[in-house]
This record gives structure tokens, sequence and C-alpha cells, in this order.
């Protein structure tokens, strides 16, 4: 499904340009849940840019489902984001003045789904995460747990191939934060690849393969697995 090859990835600050990414080789095959770690300032969220088609590498090749991902126009990678890809964040990017259920039914919106068809397929996915009671609340209603809920129900809704996930314990507490990987590992077991990126170890082993990320590249290889 994601095949990165030799890719780099480079700002230009001041005079001098700065190497963020380099010389990433990475493989997910389809239906894996796979954690990139590493620390602050190692290059793992523009790591998950480049994965989520929010940016396109500097050299190297990105290909996604066998299409190279440099290729593509705004608009296809527009709809690729919008359609193929499920996002998660940290602090979850709800809309705050949309009830749960219309924050799920916006990528529906934007991807012309009939009015009948969004309502009925967001409190299907509301009722997938647990939280078929709390459709019509605001996100000012919902605790942190539950908003990080309505998030990937969000992400879900035009069923994506891929869910990213950037740091999407990290605004929760660790009893919460286990429940969403819970959640996670349940999307994962009924065959949707997962990528979650993270900083914390308890975390990352909870999929079942581990990439580290350190300096803008890969320091142990596409092999180290996670918990079983």
């Amino acid at each position: 499904m994601i095949e990165l090859s030799g890719v780099t990835k480079r700002y230009r600050s001041g005079e001098e340009w700065l190497t963020v990414l380099d010389d990433i080789h990475l493989t997910v095959a389809a239906g894996e849940f796979v954690s990139i770690m590493g620390p602050s300032g190692s290059g793992k969220s523009t790591l998950m840019h480049i994965l989520g088609c929010l940016d396109v590498p500097t050299s190297g090749s990105y290909r996604l489902f066998g299409r190279p991902i440099e290729r593509l126009s705004a608009q296809e990678l527009a709809r690729v984001r919008n359609q193929e890809i499920g996002f998660v964040f940290q602090n979850f990017h709800l809309l705050p003045r949309m009830t749960a259920q219309k924050n799920v039914e916006l990528p529906m919106m934007y991807a012309g789904v009939p009015r009948r068809e969004r309502h009925r397929r967001a409190l299907e996915l509301l009722g997938q995460v647990g939280l078929a009671d709390r459709a019509h609340h605001l996100p000012n209603e919902l605790s942190g747990g539950q908003k990080q809920r309505v998030a990937i129900a969000r992400a879900l809704a035009n069923r994506p191939a891929l869910l990213l996930a950037d740091e999407p314990t990290g605004a929760l507490d660790s009893a919460t934060g286990q429940e969403i990987i819970d959640l996670f590992l349940s999307l994962n077991a009924d065959g949707m690849t997962v990528v979650l990126i993270t900083h914390d170890p308890d975390v990352a082993r909870r999929a079942r393969r581990i990439v580290r990320i350190q300096d803008g590249r890969l320091v142990t290889g596409a092999g180290e697995e996670g918990r079983p």
C-alpha cells in the first residue's frame, strides 16, 4: 500500500537548506498496523504529512496504492486525502459549533454524498465508536476521549483504506489513551491499515510493528515487532 524509496525533504532556512527527512525507505503492506516512533524534532510529523499527501518529497518516490504521489495534481491529491485516507490528530480538530454527527458528516459532504446517506452513515459510525448517545452533543460537551472517538468516526466517514494517526493519545490520560489504541486495534483486525505516529513507547508497542525515526532517518529497519 505504501512504498517510500529514497524520500528526502528539505526546507530553506535563510541562506541554507534544512534536511528534515533523509533517504527514507519504508514499505507498509495493506492490513498492517505500524507505529512510527521518535522524539520531538525527529521528522516524524513531516513524514506523516508526506504519507497523508499533505506535502510531497523534495526528492525520492512515494507510491500509494501503486501510484507515484509526486506526479499527482493538487486536485488529485485533494481527492486522495478526502476519499482514500482518514486522519486522526492529537487535538481532534473538531468544528466547535457543529454537533458530533455534523462533524462526522463533513468529509462526506465534501465528497458529494447525499444528505440522507450522510446522516445514516454518521450515526452508524458514532455507534461503532461507542457514541450513539452523543450524536447531537457539541464538542465542548464531550470529554477528551469522546472527542477523539468522534474524530476517528469522522476519519472513517468516506471508507478510507488507510488511517493515519498523529499522536492520537497525546492530549489524553493514559487509561483513555489505551482505549483509543484498543479502538485502532479493532479497526485493524477488521482490515484497516493503520499508521500511528507517537513519541510514547507504551503506545508504540501496541502496534504490530515499530519503525523508529531519529534526526530524519530511520534508525531501525522495517522489521521491529510490536506487541502481538
